[in-house]
């Protein structure tokens, strides 16, 4: 079928960036369905294409923010997945942002699957993260200019339109080197071309990948990933080696009240090999959950 919409456009006044996805036959698994990994790229992609709708063809920042050397980057994210759309399923990604704090940025995800073209449709997945200005030079955080947070609060932003809810903070994650649990047996991967991103470092879809790639195949065989929370904490880029590792989490009802019907809870840690500073050799922390296959 030819599905009658387009496929990027503005929407919402313009407040709103809306672009449909195929899902290809190299973005599922076995089960046909796509992976958290596709769900990461569908996000990203539709992000970055808002960010050129906002700033122009090949900007991924506007004017003030590129003569003095800065950048937007990521430091949170949180994907929820509430059904994997299929291949052969085309997917809908919203998304929009919002200037919070001088500081600081949130850009969240929606995922919309249709029925067809005249089939009803529903939300199969969300997503928030947390950007923040960065001087690419100096190597650190700086203020988000206020001609940019006037000119996004007053014609890019959607307002006050939370897809976790207005009171939503992303959980703490853990450092499971302290942790007196055993852990998996750690996997390592190197940064290669084909895993840089236009700024040279791995791309955070990759991170994505390689987190899960830790999890043990007995967890895969009876668990479906729903949820993942990642950290960015520093930078791997070509050459490097980065381990991952991850261990079950033991919770209950008290300090998450997802903790039933058989739901597991794990942590993930991305490490650089070779690296004697400890808070450097840190790349990223995640979280992920799961729920029992049916």
């Amino acid at each position: 079928y030819k599905r009658q919409v387009h496929v990027r456009a503005l929407i919402e006044d313009g407040r709103v960036f809306s672009e449909i996805f195929p899902v290809r036959f190299d973005e599922v698994g076995p089960d046909k369905a796509c992976t958290m990994r596709t769900v990461a790229s569908m996000m990203q992609e539709c992000a970055c294409n808002h960010i050129q709708a906002m700033w122009g063809k090949g900007q991924s920042s506007p004017a003030e923010m590129r003569s003095n050397n800065q950048a937007f980057v990521c430091t949170q994210m949180h994907i929820e997945v509430h059904e994997y759309p299929r291949w052969g399923d085309e997917v809908e990604v919203k998304t929009w942002v919002e200037v919070e704090r001088s500081v600081s940025a949130r850009r969240d995800f929606e995922l919309v699957l249709c029925d067809g073209p005249e089939g009803t449709c529903r939300a199969v997945g969300a997503a928030t993260s947390r950007w923040v200005a960065f001087d690419v030079a100096k190597r650190r955080m700086v203020r988000i200019p206020k001609k940019t947070t006037e000119d996004v609060t007053n014609f890019h932003a959607l307002l006050d339109n939370y897809i976790m809810g207005e009171d939503y903070v992303m959980p703490k994650l853990p450092d499971i080197r302290a942790s007196a649990l055993p852990l998996s047996q750690p996997k390592a991967f190197t940064g290669d071309r084909l895993d840089l991103d236009m700024n040279g470092h791995v791309n955070n879809v990759v991170y994505t990948e390689w987190l899960l790639e830790g999890v043990p195949e007995s967890a895969w065989a009876e668990f479906e990933l729903k949820e993942i929370e990642i950290e960015f904490r520093a930078e791997a880029t070509f050459g490097e080696t980065v381990e991952t590792r991850c261990d079950t989490e033991v919770y209950t009802e008290t300090d998450d009240p997802r903790a039933t019907d058989g739901k597991i809870r794990m942590v993930h840690q991305l490490m650089k090999q070779g690296e004697e500073n400890p808070k450097a050799a840190e790349v990223v922390r995640a979280r992920t959950y799961w729920v029992p296959k049916k």
